[in-house]
């Protein structure tokens, strides 16, 4: 049976230098890596699929990735690095915000649509366990997030000792991603389990923060 492979998008347009135009090949190939990715799963995603949707030659994509783990390699740490960045930044207004509650809901709902709105934001979860070097660096992206709210908890209240920061930082934002993976697999209560993943951190980090 024939894979549906999408339709063949246009080639990026011709760029000022090679630069540009291999930058805007490379996102065209993530993107549709994604899109395939979400649609098929990681056993639908090949190379020559990727091509075809990019609206690029295979020899094109291969002058630029090795094969099909070294594109999905490279979307994982794309989504991975953007949802890092939004996340730093929301963490780092808990210290000295009024309500530390409100940018650590927004934190989550950024979390929740950069995972929906960027192609292959809701697969590449599974996918990493492919990959144990994508695994492990993975979990170190969740240690240097649980660093990241550890710092912004005893910024806040500096009563909170270094530890206790740190333990309980890592739960929170593991007990999290878990809740997300969930809730982007599930759109008919992704919403609702939003709320609740949301509600628990809240209630969770009340007991050290207020």
């Amino acid at each position: 049976m024939k894979q549906n492979i999408g339709t063949r998008t246009k080639p990026p347009a011709h760029a000022a230098d090679d630069g540009e135009a291999s930058t805007a090949t490379r996102d065209a190939i993530l993107r549709a890596a994604g899109e395939i990715l979400d649609e098929l799963g990681y056993e639908g995603l090949n190379t020559t699929a990727v091509a075809y949707r990019a609206g690029v030659s295979t020899a094109t994509l291969y002058r630029l990735f090795q094969d099909k783990h070294a594109v999905l390699r490279a979307l994982v740490l794309s989504l991975q690095t953007e949802r890092f960045a939004a996340a730093t930044s929301m963490y780092d207004s808990i210290g000295a915000a009024g309500d530390w509650r409100t940018p650590m809901a927004e934190a989550i709902r950024i979390a929740y649509r950069l995972r929906l709105q960027r192609p292959g934001g809701r697969s590449t979860r599974r996918a990493l366990q492919t990959s144990p070097e994508l695994w492990e660096w993975d979990r170190a992206q969740t240690k240097a997030l649980a660093a990241l709210l550890a710092r912004a908890m005893r910024r806040r209240k500096p009563s909170i000792g270094k530890a206790t920061a740190e333990r309980v930082a890592l739960v929170a934002v593991s007990a999290s991603v878990a809740l997300l993976d969930v809730a982007c697999l599930d759109e008919r209560r992704g919403k609702a389990l939003l709320e609740e993943a949301t509600a628990m951190r809240e209630a969770y980090l009340s007991l050290y923060l207020d």
